[in-house]
């Protein structure tokens, strides 16, 4: 679903910067603006439920949230903005998996910005973070990887599809309205003979953890033996550059040829759509670039 999400994605990003998923089904401009306006005191309590912050780490930490909504609040809004338009120009039209790719690599690329603008304050707060606190965030990691596994594991194949498929048509009609019958047969074609695999896509999450918490002691540690900052930045970017393609060459393999799938996959989808549809497609897109332009301003 890579199209619909990134769509989705340019949401949640403008609420809590890819953080609180619970607030994709953000609709209307108040509800918008309140939550990205409240968004630096939504972070940091993510950020405490992981790493259950300290004394001066708290402070530290709302400053830097405060910063960084202001920064994104002016470099990447206008980007999403933009992003918008260029989609508005593309819905009424037959498109290609190459122009699905391409807006979702482009959406993948900011959210990397903002991971590098955060980085000096990431490696800040990281030299900082105790043993009972890394302890804190593996019971976090261990509680969010249950909730996916009964989501995605536990359940038959069958079960699994009727999941994916109900999520993909929620997410597919809240920018095109109602799918007709056809449109369903083409989703559930498509979902049906998915290359998806939550055996593999668990192994890379749990990768991606162990990574992440091994990167942290590692800056700790040395943090303890008098290395300065630049160390800590530079594994934090190295952490972020193997988040986003995997030394693990079945799993980097599987994760590009999902990539492609969904490329195609929602491009023939949206080829099967009416005028009337894509209409409310660019009429939806231009409701969120409304919004944003809004939240461009100083709350």
């Amino acid at each position: 679903m890579s199209f619909i999400l990134i769509l989705r994605r340019i949401i949640r990003h403008a609420s809590v910067w890819l953080v609180l998923a619970a607030l994709v089904g953000l609709s209307g401009c108040s509800t918008l603006k309140l939550v990205y306006n409240s968004s630096d005191d939504l972070v940091y309590w993510w950020l405490d439920g992981y790493a259950d912050l300290q004394d001066g780490q708290k402070q530290f930490t709302r400053e830097a949230l405060t910063d960084l909504q202001r920064w994104h609040r002016q470099q990447q809004l206008p980007e999403y903005v933009a992003l918008l338009k260029r989609m508005q120009a593309m819905a009424p039209n037959d498109i290609t998996p190459a122009q699905v790719c391409a807006v979702t690599e482009d959406m993948r690329s900011s959210f990397i910005r903002l991971l590098r603008y955060v980085e000096p304050a990431t490696a800040q707060l990281a030299v900082q973070l105790s043993p009972d606190q890394l302890r804190s965030v593996r019971k976090r990691f261990d509680k969010t990887n249950k909730t996916w596994k009964e989501d995605w594991l536990d359940p038959d194949a069958e079960e699994r599809l009727r999941y994916r498929t109900k999520q993909a048509t929620n997410r597919l009609e809240d920018f095109y309205g109602r799918l007709d019958k056809q449109q369903r047969e083409v989703l559930h074609q498509w979902l049906s003979t998915s290359l998806f695999d939550p055996a593999l896509s668990y192994a890379e999450r749990e990768r991606r953890q162990a990574d992440t918490l091994q990167t942290l002691q590692r800056i700790t540690q040395e943090a303890g033996a008098g290395h300065k900052q630049e160390p800590a930045q530079q594994q934090l970017r190295g952490l972020v550059d193997r988040s986003f393609n995997t030394p693990n060459e079945r799993l980097r393999t599987y994760s590009k040829a999902l990539w492609q799938e969904n490329c195609e996959g929602f491009a023939k989808l949206h080829n099967s759509t009416t005028p009337a549809q894509r209409q409310h497609m660019v009429e939806t897109l231009r409701g969120y670039e409304n919004d944003f332009k809004i939240l461009m301003t100083k709350k």
